[in-house]
């Protein structure tokens, strides 16, 4: 296990999407290794309910990721109350499945905006202060990322989309020391699944799960450079 001698002491992570699911699970890991935490996202309460989970230093901050001056708002927050951000954590995102031709210009937008617009938008608005700090960006994208789906036009344009910008802040963030991830699970077992049978929905990976590689990669020898991470379900959580 990679793992720094000061984990992430003296670090601040901003969060997106840190009130259920991935998110949450990744910001628990981060603060476990001794960082403060920033968490946005659309529901006050869901962000509240996470913090008081955290050991260290947490501020809750709501927000839309999809508006840029909400957008602006979120990282100026974490400088605020912490004075510098070194890891930016792009989970914010919604699935939904809809075939093609029931696939109206609103839905593709919604999809789009929120699960590639609002990664653009924070990491936008972060560049500079990572930059500072020498920081890192971990976008949470998907296995939809790198092959289609049926059903999910949308969200794979957006995953696909994510990983591409990935690829472009990875080689322009080198020469000014950050690193940039984009990590890539199959099926998680959150909220989005709600509707799948217990013993399809056992067979998932969890949060928590995606949240321990996140923390590998973030520790990881700073001399490392990781292209896109798939990483998926040993059992096909739809098998027989």
């Amino acid at each position: 296990m990679i793992a720094a001698m000061d984990g992430l002491a003296g670090q601040v992570a901003l969060v997106t999407g840190g009130g259920s699911g991935i998110g949450a699970a990744i910001a628990e890991s981060f603060a476990g290794e001794g960082a403060s935490i920033v968490l946005t996202g659309r529901r006050g309460f869901a962000l509240e309910e996470v913090a008081r989970r955290l050991p260290g230093p947490v501020h809750c901050a709501v927000g839309d990721v999809r508006d840029p001056v909400s957008g602006q708002a979120l990282v100026a927050a974490a400088i605020e109350r912490f004075g510098r951000l070194d890891v930016l954590v792009n989970s914010a995102g919604i699935f939904k499945i809809t075939p093609f031709p029931e696939t109206s210009l609103e839905f593709w937008d919604d999809v789009l905006d929120t699960n590639l617009r609002g990664a653009y938008v924070l990491s936008h608005a972060a560049w500079p202060h990572l930059q500072a700090t020498r920081g890192q960006i971990v976008n949470i994208s998907s296995v939809a990322g790198t092959r289609g789906f049926a059903g999910s036009s949308a969200y794979c344009a957006s995953k696909h989309g994510l990983n591409g910008l990935s690829e472009v802040l990875a080689l322009e963030g080198r020469p000014h020391g950050i690193r940039v991830f984009a990590v890539c699970p199959g099926a998680v077992e959150t909220a989005i699944w709600a509707e799948e049978d217990a013993a399809t929905r056992a067979k998932m990976m969890r949060s928590e799960d995606v949240a321990e590689l996140v923390r590998w990669l973030v520790l990881s020898p700073r001399g490392l450079g990781v292209g896109p991470v798939v990483i998926d379900n040993f059992v096909n959580p739809w098998a027989g």
